[in-house]
């Protein structure tokens, strides 16, 4: 999860982000035309309004049009955002209703949402589904922006990123437990959890100096490094998942009756194990002497979870 917002100082431009959410077009405030249409990543793409609020205000162009105009200073936020991924193991068919619930709770405290469910390819070859929240900076009096920010809303995100993330990790466990999927989101970090970082946001200079140039820095060479490798655990893991499926047909079409279980257990163990009914005797009857035993490395590490881009 992401909190942040579109500031006139950084360049941001509200009416710029809503066509580049929504995969459309639009006119920037200072006149450049902007075209996102060519996005195939955008499912979903609506508003979320308060009760009451005019018909303009579900119209995405006619919605941030009047959001930037109402702003007047050149330092001015025009829009709050928030970004959540959804969990890989959540079908489908529930993320717009997930995306709608949780822009409900924005939209009763008086903001207009809009709302944009994005579906890109992962750095790990697999589907990245995530939301996308852009909310107003002011309330909606008499059918217009009202002149005073509501900077009561502010009490609900500064310095409360962490609580935040909880009730959002609430709300998706809540989701998951009454769609019935076995899926649970821990919303504490990966310090916290004992897991490697995710991966770094490098600085956008990184970037740009890279379509300048066509040079990588050295920032990003470690960075798709470590994506290379990150896919190379997915894809491992994938296999392995296959595998473990593969076995357990295997074992319910096998005819004769295994153990619940398979264990490692040392030559020892095994030439104590009773012969089952009807198979051949194992080969490994007698003990074999520790010095004839090919030792058994444990230097290795288990790969680490897998990320999102």
């Amino acid at each position: 999860m992401n909190l942040g917002l579109v500031r006139r100082s950084r360049g941001g431009d509200a009416i710029e982000h809503s066509a580049y959410l929504r995969g459309g077009t639009a006119r920037r405030r200072d006149g450049l035309l902007v075209d996102f249409s060519q996005r195939t990543d955008v499912l979903k793409n609506f508003v979320v309004r308060p009760q009451g609020t005019p018909a303009w205000a579900a119209d995405c162009a006619q919605l941030w049009k009047r959001a930037v105009a109402a702003e007047k200073r050149k330092n001015a936020q025009e829009a709050r955002l928030i970004e959540l991924s959804i969990p890989r193991a959540l079908p489908r068919q529930y993320w717009v209703e997930l995306a709608k619930r949780l822009a409900r709770d924005l939209a009763t405290r008086g903001m207009v949402v809009q709302v944009a469910v994005h579906c890109p390819m992962a750095s790990d070859g697999l589907e990245n589904p995530h939301i996308h929240f852009m909310a107003t900076m002011r309330e909606i009096v008499n059918g217009e922006f009202s002149p005073k920010k509501a900077r009561h809303w502010n009490d609900l995100f500064l310095f409360k990123a962490k609580a935040i993330r909880s009730q959002m990790a609430e709300a998706l466990n809540q989701f998951c437990e009454e769609k019935d999927v076995s899926y649970r989101v821990d919303a504490r970090s990966n310090a916290e959890l004992d897991l490697p970082a995710a991966e770094v946001h490098i600085p956008r200079w990184n970037i740009l100096y890279y379509k300048r140039t066509g040079k990588k820095t050295t920032a990003i060479q470690q960075r798709d490094e470590e994506r290379v490798a990150r896919a190379e655990v997915a894809r491992l893991e994938a296999e392995c998942r296959k595998l473990e499926r593969e076995l357990e047909e295997a074992r319910a079409e096998a005819s004769v009756p295994v153990a619940d279980e398979i264990s490692l257990v040392t030559p020892a163990k095994m030439a104590r194990r009773p012969v089952i009914e009807g198979l051949a005797k194992p080969s490994l009857r007698e003990k074999v002497p520790a010095e004839t035993m090919a030792p058994v490395s444990t230097n290795f590490e288990l790969p680490g979870p897998r990320y999102g881009p």
